[in-house]
């Protein structure tokens, strides 16, 4: 019988992960105290279009006007993003993965990114993803550019990230604090394209936790700290912290409002917004290479 997701169980923590793209559908903790499962990140069912959960790949974000240039050749994207003409993150949400391994705990699912008209580029990805007492929830993306046939050769240009919206047990994004230690921020146009950056000032400083009430972000963060760093979204109120760790050298935040800011995504990302065109931190894979990028996200109960 097929199945369109599965489930992995460990240490209270729960998560639900769809076969297409592997979504991250749903992750929850057991309260100790209480015995119930909190929400640490939005549902997929609760976010309708806006990719909660997804795994952004070969590309986050967006490739203005849907069209780059790389080694001299010039491609056209599919348009996913009809108000502002652009190709939004990447290709891997729509391709069917296959359970390769798992366990109670842990899930291993396998599939192709195949080489198309605007991206000719064949990567095969490996996505792990496993929950534990002491780690919460980690995932692991692995890729590898594997042209076949009379598939490009040279390079692939590469970008990876990871869109949930955290939250802390569906409580009011009003009522909680973000802390994300960025210390600068980019100006995009709505298209993704960077026109201009600068110290985060404002709305826009996220280094000490400010709270969220009437503040609207949607900026791409980078200065961020070398190796590991940690968003941490806390509702003080009921004291559940909500923790992402991450490495790479950029982050989107974006506070829902498409989706009633239900939950706040925090973006990890190797690369800017359109960085397709920019070039700005695009990694360009050899044949055979494999590039390993990955998260985890814990509930702290303070």
């Amino acid at each position: 019988m097929s199945t369109s997701s599965v489930t992995i169980a460990a240490g209270g923590y729960t998560a639900e992960i769809a076969l297409r793209g592997g979504q991250l559908l749903r992750l929850t903790s057991q309260d100790p105290a209480t015995g119930n499962a909190q929400n640490l990140v939005v549902p997929a069912t609760a976010a309708p279009g806006g990719f909660a959960g997804a795994v952004l790949a070969p590309w986050p974000n967006r490739v203005a006007k849907a069209a780059y240039v790389f080694e001299d050749t010039e491609y056209s994207l599919p348009v996913n993003e009809e108000e502002t003409g652009a190709a939004l993150h990447g290709l891997l949400y729509d391709v069917e993965l296959s359970v390769d391994a798992q366990r109670p705990s842990e899930v291993r699912l396998t599939g192709v990114i195949e080489a198309t008209e605007g991206y000719p580029f064949r990567l095969e990805t490996v996505l792990v993803y496993r929950v534990a007492a002491d780690l919460g929830l980690s995932v692991s993306l692995m890729v590898r550019y594997a042209p076949q046939g009379d598939d490009a050769a040279g390079s692939a240009p590469f970008g990876a990230g990871f869109h949930p919206y955290l939250t802390a047990g569906d409580t009011p994004l009003k009522d909680c604090r973000l802390r994300l230690p960025a210390t600068t921020v980019a100006k995009t146009k709505p298209s993704g394209k960077v026109v201009d950056r600068g110290p985060v000032t404002g709305d826009l400083d996220l280094t000490n936790g400010p709270l969220l009430v009437n503040r609207q972000i949607d900026h791409a963060f980078t200065g961020l700290p070398d190796g590991a760093w940690f968003a941490e979204l806390l509702h003080g109120p009921s004291g559940l912290l909500v923790r992402m760790i991450a490495d790479t050298p950029w982050a989107q935040v974006y506070t829902g409002e498409r989706i009633d800011r239900a939950g706040v995504a925090v973006e990890p990302m190797t690369c800017p917004p359109n960085a397709f065109n920019s070039g700005e931190d695009l990694l360009e894979l050899a044949a055979g290479e494999w590039f390993r990028v990955g998260l985890s996200i814990e509930a702290i109960r303070l």
